[in-house]
């Protein structure tokens, strides 16, 4: 039996207008829980009207929440010069369209979980914050006798235990070191089949499979490594023999921090130059500091050629001051001169013509 599977469903059916300022869209979410096995559905739907402002707001908050670009399209806002514009039956007609799009992928995602896990999400739409959840039996646990081989019961075992770990780390599950057991042995399962139809995949799917393979194996031995550091009752020998299964389980090997190992001879450290291989940590250090009271020094002179530069030209403006008041001067005496030379050739004329 696998577990319990949640689809979303969105539409925006309703439009109100407030005020002739601005619309509110009538967002219904239809939750629709199922099994594979079963036939039976479980669904329940509400509605919630919401501004386009809002929407926007929530994805600044999730943004700013998880510190990442939210990696569903909205609409862009329209900054035009009529209060009307928001109003606009075309503008209107095509944000119905595009935020039902926005909430159906975000609510839908299955390998990106957090975005639609976000309290701001449930607050948004009014969801209970356990809308996503379900309670993961002994029998609930994605099993990996099935024909994994095939890449479409491949795709449903990683979604499987994907949505098996989100639940452990909600702490739903009745037993967490008995499920992450199996769910290790699982991705094992999974590794392995993902190496022997490489070739029918493809490189570019067998690259996509293998990231998503690598990335939920470190989230689960993260979330193991945190669940076996807390702080447990000493008295309680079953606990504390469950978390030492936990860590048995999980990781190959002890998981002490280990002593860095030396590199070995002959090969070389990453960022080592042939000055500093030879050097201890205090000989590093001492090296650094004389580095840097060198460049100090390099920086002073710096500063003082700088600064004779500077003053070399102050000196070179003002002399070039100087050199225009002459010229000014020589050209108020040249003007001087020819003034007097034409009244001198006038008074010539004058006399000649007398």
């Amino acid at each position: 039996m696998r577990p319990q599977r949640i689809e979303v469903a969105v539409v925006i059916d309703d439009i109100r207008i407030v005020k002739e300022s601005y619309a509110l869209y009538g967002v219904l979410v239809k939750v629709i829980r199922s099994n594979d096995e079963s036939a039976n559905e479980q669904s329940y739907e509400h509605r919630v009207y919401r501004r386009f402002s809002e929407f926007w707001d929530l994805k600044m908050k999730l943004e700013k929440e998880f510190g990442t670009e939210l990696p569903y399209e909205l609409p862009q806002r329209q900054f035009g010069l009529w209060k009307q514009s928001s109003l606009d039956p075309d503008v209107i007609e095509e944000r119905k369209i595009t935020l039902a799009n926005f909430l159906q992928d975000l609510l839908n995602d299955s390998f990106d979980t957090k975005w639609k896990n976000s309290p701001q999400v449930c607050k948004f739409l009014k969801l209970s914050s356990n809308w996503n959840s379900y309670e993961p039996k002994n029998s609930d646990l994605p099993s990996s006798q099935g024909n994994i081989n095939d890449p479409t019961q491949w795709l449903t075992t990683f979604r499987d235990s994907k949505h098996l770990l989100e639940s452990c780390k909600r702490g739903m599950a009745s037993s967490v070191t008995r499920d992450l057991m199996q769910l290790r042995l699982v991705l094992h399962d999974l590794e392995n089949a993902l190496k022997r139809g490489s070739e029918k995949l493809g490189q570019a799917e067998f690259a996509r499979r293998q990231n998503l393979l690598q990335t939920l194996k470190k989230d689960m031995n993260e979330f193991a490594l945190e669940s076996s550091s807390r702080p447990h009752d000493s008295s309680n020998s079953n606990n504390n023999n469950e978390h030492n299964d936990l860590k048995v389980a999980l990781f190959e090997g002890p998981t002490e921090p280990r002593t860095p190992k030396k590199p070995a001879i002959g090969r070389r450290r990453f960022g080592e130059t042939e000055e500093t291989a030879p050097l201890n940590n205090q000989q590093l250090l001492q090296l650094h500091k004389d580095s840097m009271s060198k460049q100090d020094l390099e920086m002073k002179e710096m500063h003082k050629i700088v600064q004779r530069q500077k003053d070399l030209s102050l000196a070179m403006n003002q002399e070039l001051l100087q050199d225009n008041e002459l010229l000014d001067s020589l050209n108020d005496g040249v003007d001087n001169t020819a003034s007097k030379l034409r009244t001198a050739n006038r008074r010539a004329k004058q006399f000649n013509n007398e």
